[in-house]
């Protein structure tokens, strides 16, 4: 019989008038991987921030080995050995990896570090020297001293949030045998909070879903559960559409020319002599682990980055010396990575960032037109299936997956001719995910040259006619996909070309 070494009773969250978590029970069994699942708003992260005593909730009790926990904020749940690993990472980069794994007092090494380096070193096949900088880390390597770091402070349960959105698949296999090992030998209890179904169903034990702040599923066993079962508990039937690569492909819409960039901060390379084309009708599939220059291509290509050699060119012009707004005119659109920040102006209204793009064009500018700006948002609202109750409201406020139909509805409403959409789906539920790919491919299918820079594989092989992979700021593969797999595509990606 399974140990119950964690039990939430009846937790109850709000922030405002959401009710973000409703009487939710959730626990864990000792030396066991367990999944959690939920589409974007489910209550998800705020479960593990209440676990992890950020969060604190008005009704409900938590239990440690059976003991009630009457206070719980960060420094105690630490001490009842809860840690989490968050998406970004909480790493000093100028202090080595030794530095970075002992600087909390409640490390259990202080005594035999290097004892216990060379353990967890071991299980997760980390070949690097324990007095390297953080800086010199590769991102899967940062990600193991992350996981370490909850090892080294005795955290004997492990909340991962989104632990292999920037990992190889070749990491990422890795990490599902570190894990395995980690639950099994090592006696550690684990969280793994992923929207990869697939990564739901090779890492865990078990499964719990929330949907809407209430658990509607708990303690499932994993290996008596469908894929499909899953997305049902979730988010109710959804038809996932079948992406045709049929469609008739025309001249270069896009051409980039011996780009050559120089990060002016560090003065290394970013890009070198990097060549590529996308026709009319055809999406270019970018891959690559986070960091090997793909944010700098999209911003030299939209004119956000202008300190850079090479030509950019666009329907046979080249527009290497214009600036945003001239590309925007040739009907270039670009959907960043960064949604909120670069793509949304958050602390301002939906209705006003959904006229940012079009201010003059649409004639809301110089004077606004309330009534202008106010049609033109509902446009876009019943052609994009956007979920906004209040134009007035902060951006903020929307859901991920609603903010994301906001930037790419505004991008993609003018029928671009070339689209650079740069991660257009992370962090987002299947629901979410199929919807926009519907609407990258509406856009192919009218014409449009798309580059789709993604770090989710499966994401890029399901909508790509090819596919580019980028290490250290150069090409290094190109797969038609006839010849791309998993395996090549991820190798490639770790730089292991042959």
């Amino acid at each position: 019989m399974n140990q119950i070494i964690l039990e939430a009773k009846n937790i109850t969250k709000s922030f405002g008038n959401t009710n973000a978590l409703k009487n939710v029970d959730f626990y864990l069994y000792e030396s066991t991987i367990h999944g959690l699942l939920g589409e974007n708003g489910a209550g998800k992260s705020s479960l593990m921030n209440i676990l992890s005593g950020i969060y604190q909730p008005e009704n409900g009790s938590l239990y440690i080995d059976g003991e009630k926990v009457k206070k719980l904020n960060p420094d105690i749940a630490s001490k009842l050995g809860i840690g989490m690993v968050h998406q970004e990472f909480r790493l000093i980069d100028n202090f080595s990896i030794k530095d970075n794994l002992t600087l909390s007092k409640a490390n259990i090494y202080t005594n035999s570090f290097h004892e216990g380096y060379e353990k967890y070193s071991d299980i997760f096949s980390l070949t690097v020297n324990y007095s390297t900088p953080i800086s010199e880390l590769s991102v899967g390597e940062k990600q193991k001293i992350e996981i370490m770091k909850l090892i080294f402070n005795n955290n004997k349960i492990m909340l991962l949030d989104e632990p292999t959105a920037v990992l190889t698949p070749q990491e990422t296999n890795q990490l599902k045998i570190s894990l395995k090992k980690l639950s099994k030998e090592d006696g550690k209890t684990i969280v793994l909070i992923t929207h990869k179904l697939k990564e739901i169903q090779e890492f865990t034990d078990y499964i719990f879903v929330l949907k809407d702040g209430v658990m509607v599923a708990k303690d499932l066993e994993t290996k008596n559960v469908t894929k499909n079962e899953l997305i049902t508990l979730m988010m109710g039937e959804i038809k996932q559409s079948e992406i045709r690569k049929d469609n008739q492909k025309g001249t270069n819409k896009l051409e980039i020319e011996n780009i050559s960039f120089e990060n002016t901060h560090s003065n290394v390379p970013t890009l070198e002599n990097l060549s590529l084309k996308v026709r009319a009708g055809e999406i270019l599939g970018i891959a690559g682990v986070s960091g090997n220059g793909q944010v700098e291509l999209a911003n030299i290509i939209s004119g956000i980055e202008r300190e850079y050699s090479g030509k950019v060119i666009v329907n046979g012009k080249n527009i290497s010396n214009q600036g945003v707004s001239s590309r925007k005119n040739l009907n270039l659109s670009y959907i960043p990575e960064n949604r909120l920040g670069v793509g949304l102006a958050p602390g301002v209204s939906i209705i006003d960032n959904s006229a940012v793009k079009d201010y003059y064009k649409a004639r809301f500018g110089p004077h606004l037109s309330g009534n202008k700006m106010l049609n033109y948002l509902n446009i876009l609202i019943k052609q994009f299936s956007i979920k906004a109750p209040n134009p007035k409201a902060e951006v903020s406020t929307l859901s991920g997956g609603n903010m994301q139909k906001l930037l790419m509805g505004r991008e993609l409403i003018s029928n671009p001719e070339v689209i650079i959409a740069a991660q257009p789906t992370r962090g987002l539920d299947v629901n979410a995910v199929e919807a926009l790919h519907d609407l990258i491919v509406m856009q192919r299918d009218k014409g449009a040259a798309v580059m789709l820079i993604s770090e989710d594989l499966d994401e890029l092989f399901k909508l790509s006619d090819r596919i580019i992979v980028m290490y250290e700021g150069r090409i290094v593969k190109e797969f038609s996909m006839d010849e791309a797999d998993i395996e090549s595509v991820g190798l490639a990606m770790a730089g292991l070309n042959e």
